[in-house]
């Protein structure tokens, strides 16, 4: 078991595994920095063996299982056109000699791009989001996370052959059963403390439910923690809402809910969902464009980006026992058929695999790697 809570299966040693550096060089620990984490630790339990680099700042090589083939490197990074970085980069991958390289976000991918084209490695990009395509000259292809971001790739002249669609996962492991709860009597929330994840949002729509018996844990951090605190004070809820900090262990934050909430103004995954799906809670979430892909009305109460439209979503799931329980199994099993690390991670690896044949083939032509 991980830090985090989560758990991959070991697959042991692979006549097929490869040497894959991944890297991320973002500061702060959200989505992007989870994924960069369980991609990591997934690959390297798969018998892969894995270069992890990350900024020497960042929280997110803490989270690292500290596995026999897993080498970790942190740089120092002053910014995205940082003139030191891709030689130090440059370095490590020389030394390493990895079959591929898989960046997370704009910055590894601009950062990186220099040293896997001198080195002639082909270089997989994780998006995350809508990206400005001047940081990715160097990427070989693209992963984008939702088929909105790869309809976005493609539009921007990106070949069809070069951007393959995966989606976040997450390595927690999923409950073996959905408990019924008949009465809601904690909610619970996760992310940064930033204005577009919406917690004060929530916070007012909360203030707004009849129920007073009802408890809010908000789990995070970030620039807006004391505002969100004082809001809450503001709104006589010192005694409702209660702001558990940052927490490694998300599955029993999430294990103590009987609703989550997901209540962002701009969402372009959201792996909190995923987790919420894994752990089978029922699920509020905002008609952003990432959780539209992920869930669908089946699966959660899904509502507007707006303080009246989410207290009508929050009155309804508690009133609902029924479609609380209904709406948690459709996303518990769309969690395994889908998101769990054991589906995804693969899917991973096949497209290693096939860039590297056809790396193999094209490395001396000068043509685009594609997949």
């Amino acid at each position: 078991m991980t830090p985090m809570g989560y758990s991959i299966p070991f697959s042991g040693t692979r006549r097929d595994r490869m040497k894959i550096c991944v890297i991320m060089l973002a500061r702060k620990f959200g989505g992007a920095e989870r994924f960069y984490v369980d991609l990591t630790n997934g690959l390297a339990r798969r018998g892969h063996h894995v270069l992890a680099i990350s900024h020497a700042r960042s929280k997110a090589a803490q989270h690292l299982d500290k596995l026999p083939n897993v080498s970790r490197e942190a740089i120092q990074v002053l910014g995205p056109w940082d003139p030191l970085a891709p030689r130090k980069i440059l370095k490590l991958v020389r030394v390493f000699a990895p079959d591929i390289i898989q960046t997370s976000l704009s910055r590894a991918a601009h950062l990186a791009g220099p040293a896997a084209q001198q080195l002639k490695i082909p270089l997989v990009a994780h998006t995350h989001d809508f990206v400005d395509l001047k940081y990715f000259r160097h990427a070989d292809v693209f992963t984008p996370t939702t088929a909105a971001q790869r309809d976005y790739l493609l539009s921007e002249g990106i070949p069809i052959g070069g951007v393959r669609w995966i989606p976040n996962f997450s390595s927690l492991s999923p409950v073996t059963a959905i408990h019924r709860r008949d009465k809601v009597t904690t909610i619970v929330a996760l992310g940064r403390f930033v204005h577009k994840k919406g917690f004060d949002m929530l916070l007012r729509s909360f203030n707004r439910l009849a129920d007073d018996n009802i408890r809010l844990y908000l789990a995070g951090d970030g620039a807006e923690r004391q505002r969100l605190m004082n809001l809450a004070a503001t709104l006589n809820l010192d005694n409702k809402v209660h702001f558990a900090g940052w927490q490694d262990d998300i599955r029993s934050f999430l294990l103590q809910g009987d609703l989550f909430v997901l209540p962002s103004r701009y969402e372009p995954f959201g792996i909190a969902v995923l987790e919420a799906m894994a752990c089978g809670l029922p699920i509020i979430a905002t008609k952003c464009h990432g959780p539209v892909e992920i869930l669908d009305n089946d699966s959660a109460w899904l509502c507007d980006a707006d303080e009246d439209a989410l207290t009508g979503a929050l009155n309804t799931a508690i009133s609902d026992p029924d479609g609380r329980r209904q709406r948690a199994q459709a996303a518990w099993t769309s969690f395994r058929e889908r998101y769990a690390a054991d589906t995804v991670i693969p899917r991973f690896e096949s497209l290693y695999q096939s860039i590297c044949r056809r790396h193999t083939l094209k490395k001396d032509s000068g043509a685009s790697v594609g997949a």
